[in-house]
């Protein structure tokens, strides 16, 4: 998961504009936005897929190639200023749930 520096908040308009400018950048590294949610984009290779989704000022990645996912988180950084914070435990109030030896990933139920 990583955490993005810089506030968004504030005027109506500045969550528009930055998310203007996030997806102009996100499509150029070669992220298609999915036509189910204007905010999950996915990009996928012959050597694995990465999905990245976006939530207020949060961004979460997944995919089945580290290599790809770790070059993605690079690139993001180097464009936008960004916190990585690690492997997210909980999105959205739920919990993710991984069984790596079955590559498995799963969330929660709502409480």
């Amino acid at each position: 998961m990583c955490h993005l520096k810089r506030s968004i908040y504030g005027l109506k308009q500045s969550f528009i504009s930055w998310y203007l400018r996030f997806h102009e950048a996100i499509t150029s590294f070669g992220l298609s936005m999915i036509s189910e949610g204007h905010y999950v984009y996915v990009k996928r290779l012959t050597r694995g897929i990465i999905f990245l989704t976006l939530y207020v000022d949060d961004i979460l990645l997944a995919g089945n190639n580290l290599e790809m996912i770790e070059s993605t988180k690079k690139w993001l950084s180097s464009v936008f200023e960004m916190k990585d914070i690690g492997e997210a435990r909980y999105v959205i109030g739920m919990e993710i749930i991984r069984n790596r030896p079955k590559k498995l990933l799963g969330m929660s139920q709502e409480a």
